[in-house]
């Protein structure tokens, strides 16, 4: 048995070709457009991140692990 009709059947026809990609160009401002300013507020950090950064501060600061603990806490309730 050939190998091409491992799977299927010379009767089935092939299956139809995938399309193909859609490419488009990239939106380039103009020149002289306004600018566009995103007024948002930046998301705040999740409080996990908070203490992690908190316990990064205090290793940086020499804090032993006990003193790092306790900065962590307050420092990410703040």
């Amino acid at each position: 048995m050939p190998n091409s009709l491992v799977g299927g059947s010379r009767f089935n026809p092939p299956p139809p070709p995938l399309p193909a990609p859609k490419i488009e160009a990239p939106v380039v401002p103009k020149m002289d457009a306004p600018p566009r300013y995103d007024y948002r507020p930046a998301p705040q950090p999740s409080f996990s991140d908070r203490v992690t950064r908190c316990l990064d501060e205090g290793a940086a600061a020499g804090l032993r692990p006990g003193r790092r603990a306790a900065y962590s806490r307050s420092c990410a309730n703040r």
